[in-house]
């Protein structure tokens, strides 16, 4: 067995996803998330105050990182539900989890559980969590070198915000047994809704290709070929369809 990494972005359900797994298959959690609350608890900020104040000192990320690639190298069986856990085990099934803004600052600030991240007013939810993320990306470039949002970083792409947690916790499950047998397996799973359709080719064939392939660019996912599908997937009602190829 191989371990699991589980990155993406706030609100976007790894969390359930690491639950279901574990209920599933013998593994155990390891969250850099806690680690990383705690300390922020520790020096009496938020979680949005730490991640600026160590944008400029990386000694508290390499404590967890340290601790996260020595556990990797070292055992197996783990699910580590980390943001950067993908670039410390590199012998892993690397799942990042995708949600547009607007959903996750609707889960985030519903969830009366999530008592480190309360917000006033949705409005202010949404400009915080766009802050800490853009705050994540740029602590991770420059102390890493990595750019997280980079879809080629990872095994098994997953859009959470319209589908239902049934949906996704099965697709990532049968997933990752097919990848763990060495079988194939569709690595992109996106909402149909949010596939723009407004940069339609000219080229008759790839509006009606029967493979979905999207171009990546600004957090946006334009269709590239497989128009009509898509077009059939959002009448449909579909949650997810499979993307055969991105590029960024």
């Amino acid at each position: 067995m191989i371990n699991i990494t589980i990155a993406g972005d706030l609100g976007s359900g790894k969390s359930t996803v690491a639950n279901h797994l574990i209920n599933n298959i013998n593994y155990r959690i390891e969250s850099a998330g806690l680690i990383f609350r705690r300390l922020a608890e520790q020096h009496g900020m938020t979680a949005k105050e730490f991640n600026q104040f160590i944008e400029s000192d990386p000694k508290y990320d390499n404590m967890v990182d340290d601790a996260i690639r020595e556990m990797g190298s070292k055992e197996e069986n783990i699910i580590f539900d980390s943001r950067l856990a993908w670039h410390f085990v590199p012998n892993s099934f690397k799942i990042y989890m995708y949600v547009d803004v607007d959903t996750a600052t609707e889960r985030i600030f519903n969830d009366k559980d999530r008592v480190s991240e309360s917000y006033s007013d949705i409005a202010t939810a949404k400009k915080e969590i766009i802050e800490r993320r853009q705050s994540e990306v740029l602590r991770y470039k420059t102390f890493y070198n990595v750019d997280i949002n980079n879809f080629r970083n990872y095994d098994f792409i997953i859009d959470t915000s319209h589908a239902t947690k049934e949906e996704v916790n099965d697709l990532v499950l049968s997933s990752f047994k097919l990848f763990e047998q060495g079988l194939e397996y569709n690595k992109i799973w996106l909402s149909p809704r949010n596939l723009d359709l407004s940069k339609s080719t000219v080229n008759q064939e790839d509006v009606q290709s029967e493979e979905i392939e999207v171009v990546k660019t600004d957090e946006k996912f334009y269709v590239f070929r497989g128009h009509d599908k898509v077009r059939a997937a959002i009448e449909k009602g579909d949650n997810l369809v499979a993307v055969k190829r991105m590029f960024e």
